[in-house]
């Protein structure tokens, strides 16, 4: 078949993302400690913006650099949700201080439509080409900001209070430094310590030994890429090279077409010297153990045998190039550490460090976590009273001291470290009515900056001067350029901004209208609510809703919540309504917590109940509640002995 040219007409439909269009996607999906931090970023890029203390300040300096007048500057403009910077910016009067003021640069700015910084005058509808983009999306780019003066914003600064510093908490020291100190103040040195410390690296946050197969591999020297089955781009890079070296070059184009399951097993299978297809098809645990067993040189047949914490101080020696029984020696240093039961190679060795720690001798006890923890976990008295020949009421007894216990020590000093939040909108009742104030931070002080507009300013007034056919100004055209992009930029910035505020509280508005009854009864009264029905109101994509609700926290007369906390599904009740998935998880909680610990509600009680309440509910629909809440099952809840 020839090969030929040909010219064809072609329609397709594209968005074309303009830089201004992904800056606002980018600033409608921050909250607002993360826009304060974007815009000081921003200011360290861009030095026409500033941060102004007041807005007194800052019209006092316009009356001095005569930019306006003393009436001027008294009127208010309600018609621009923009700041007064940015809307003289967008103003096309006789005192606009121009970035470039050469009359080549000006017919260049006047005749460039996707300058940003000159606005058309109010009596000419004509709007640009990319604001007609602007227009085919949820953002209305196209719009003028006289629409947001409907819209109240407030600075929340003057009305919150000081904290001191008992508001405050302290850094908290992790379980990994406390264990280290610990280890440095013990009689531990030299080759000892290196082994308590790749031990205590190898606790995970429960404070326990993870003696599972894969950590059991990678402790033996393997990397992560090839225990894990799930990779990211990084791995796949790692895991291309060590193919292609045990491929060589000329097998470039094959490798680039494996995925990465198919890399790993090729790696693997050159380790364990079976083909990449023969690795693939052994089980999981069953490659991972052939790996353990190729560095210990033992079958995998006796690796396979072993119990988990026998295996984990065989593994450990190896890598350390010591005995087994060294390891255990400095094991058993670790166990004497705080908290009491860190180090246990499992649940059991746990439980026993502090039965032992507390001085508890009893046998039976020791019996049952040995042998019978599974059942104990599950309340099976009558078995175990039954294999170990004894009375059910001792098995109870033995419960209720290891209930006592704590199984996950390490979750005492591996707590996450206090998260603050900023709400981004706050809701507030005010004479019978909620009003909805905006938490604007820096974003409400962003300005352009006056130092440098009284300099071009003054550098304007003085090439007016200058005769006909002469620069005066004495820039150059890259600083020039460099000064235009920098002013278009903070223009567009300052717009983004006032465009976010604007989306948010709409926003925000329309959410709390809608769950009027959760802010006048409580969560109770929580109504199924979708990113659709927000949408169609605010008239906007759900895409766009999405990205507001994410992330974005709102205070309200009932408590500070994340604004996509109040979506939710919703199941029918008798009258026709429906009622919020949020609202019966609330309830259901509150049936569990008061009810009879020896007689604890079933699910199917509990969906009885709610049906008397009108609730149409399944009991697996109770069950999955229930598991989403992490209560245990009412076998579990059950309350035994004293």
């Amino acid at each position: 078949m020839a090969l030929h040219l040909q010219q064809v007409l072609k329609q397709t439909q594209r968005l074309i993302m303009t830089p201004q269009m992904q800056q606002s996607i980018q600033l409608l999906q921050l909250n607002s400690m993360e826009l304060e931090q974007m815009i000081h970023e921003e200011m360290m890029e861009n030095p026409l913006l500033e941060l102004v203390d007041d807005e007194e300040n800052l019209q006092s300096e316009r009356v001095e650099d005569g930019e306006r007048t003393e009436e001027q500057v008294t009127v208010a403009e309600p018609e621009s949700g923009l700041s007064d910077d940015a809307r003289q910016e967008t103003t096309p009067d006789d005192d606009f201080p121009d970035v470039e003021t050469s009359p080549e640069f000006l017919e260049k700015a006047k005749q460039d439509d996707l300058d940003g910084a000159v606005a058309e005058r109010p009596d000419d509808s004509a709007e640009t080409g990319e604001f007609e983009t602007f227009e085919k999306t949820d953002v209305d780019w196209g719009e003028e900001f006289s629409d947001s003066d409907t819209i109240t914003y407030a600075s929340t600064r003057e009305t919150v209070e000081e904290h001191d510093f008992t508001t405050y908490t302290a850094i908290g020291v992790s379980l990994y430094d406390s264990l280290l100190r610990q280890a440095r103040l013990s009689v531990l040195e030299g080759k000892d310590y290196e082994i308590a410390e790749f031990i205590i690296g190898n606790l995970n946050e429960d404070g326990l030994l993870d003696c599972g197969v894969e950590n059991l591999t990678m402790m033996a020297g393997y990397p992560p890429d090839i225990v894990n089955i799930k990779g990211n781009k990084d791995s796949e890079t790692r895991l291309r090279r060590a193919v292609m070296k045990i491929k060589g070059p000329e097998a470039r184009e094959h490798v680039r077409e494996l995925n990465h399951k198919q890399l790993v097993a090729t790696v693997v299978g050159h380790a364990l010297n079976v083909t990449p297809d023969e690795a693939m098809a052994m089980p999981r645990r069953e490659w991972l153990l052939a790996l353990i067993a190729r560095k210990l040189e033992r079958p995998v047949s006796e690796i396979a045998g072993m119990r988990p914490s026998e295996l984990v101080l065989e593994v450990i020696a190896l890598r350390m190039g010591v005995d087994s029984q060294r390891v255990f020696d400095v094991l058993e240093v670790i166990h004497d550490f705080e908290p009491t039961g860190v180090g246990a190679r499992d649940l059991a060795e746990c439980l026993r460090l502090q039965c032992e720690e507390r001085g508890i001798r009893n046998r039976l006890l020791y019996t049952i976590l040995d042998d019978h923890l599974p059942d104990l976990q599950q309340k099976r008295f009558r078995e175990i009273a039954r294999e170990l020949e004894c009375q059910e009421q001792d098995v109870v007894e033995v419960f209720q001291i290891v209930s006592k216990l704590d199984p996950r020590p390490g979750l005492s000093q591996s707590k996450d470290s206090a998260r603050y939040i900023k709400p981004d909108v706050y809701v507030k009742k005010l004479d019978d009515h909620y009003m909805y104030f905006l938490n604007e931070g820096d974003a409400g002080r962003l300005r352009i900056a006056s130092n440098y507009r009284r300099m071009i300013n003054h550098d304007r007034k003085r090439t007016k001067a200058v005769p006909e056919g002469e620069s005066g100004n004495g820039r150059s055209p890259d600083n020039a350029a460099y000064a235009h992009e920098k002013y278009k930029n903070a223009i567009w910035l300052i717009k983004n901004i006032e465009k976010r505020k604007s989306t948010v509280l709409r926003v925000t508005e329309a959410i709390m209208n809608y769950q009027m009854d959760f802010l006048e009864h409580g969560i109770e009264h929580l109504r199924p609510l979708t990113l659709r029905n927000i949408a169609e109101v605010v008239g906007m994509h759900e895409s766009t809703i999405a990205r507001v609700t994410t992330g974005k926290y709102v205070e309200t007369p009932r408590g500070i919540f994340e604004l996509k906390f109040f979506f939710s599904s919703g199941l029918e009740t008798d009258d026709g309504e429906d009622a919020s998935s949020r609202s019966i998880k609330e309830m259901l909680t509150q049936m569990i917590n008061n009810e009879d610990l020896r007689k604890p509600l079933s699910d199917q009680k509990i969906a009885d109940m709610l049906k008397d309440k009108g609730i149409n509910i399944a009991r697996r629909t109770v069950a999955k509640y229930r598991e989403q809440l992490k209560i245990l099952p009412a076998k579990l809840r059950k309350q035994v002995g004293n």
